[in-house]
């Protein structure tokens, strides 16, 4: 069940990296061989989520307004606003991970043609 979590979203975004972190960890080895192509498809749908946050957040940036959502920024002499430079970076991740999700689909798709046993021999 999807659940709007405007007011919890650095308490989801704590959950995620420690989710994605205990993946990280676990998948060193898949004990179920043919649990490879589940994971990879909850992993390639997971990478399009956080494009999607990417891109949000990027419009979010780019749309906040000084005196309205901050109140000026620090300067570093280079032009740049901090919130236009993180609006352009947060678009190339969601380039990046559109990039990624793409490679991620390949080898779901590629895992998916394999007869994989229940358990690893």
């Amino acid at each position: 069940m999807t659940v709007n979590g405007q007011h919890r979203q650095i308490e989801v975004a704590r959950d995620l990296e420690a989710l994605a972190k205990t993946l990280a960890h676990s998948t060193r080895n898949v004990p179920a061989p043919f649990d490879s192509y589940t994971l990879l498809g909850e992993l390639a749908a997971t990478v399009d989520h956080i494009e999607q946050v990417c891109r949000q957040l990027a419009a979010w940036h780019a749309s906040v307004v000084d005196g309205t959502h901050y109140a000026g920024e620090d300067g570093r002499g280079d032009g740049a606003t901090g919130t236009v430079t993180a609006a352009a970076e947060l678009e190339r991740a969601a380039v990046a991970l559109d990039t990624a999700s793409a490679a991620v689909r390949a080898a779901h798709s590629a895992n998916g043609v394999v007869r994989w046993f229940d358990a690893a021999e």
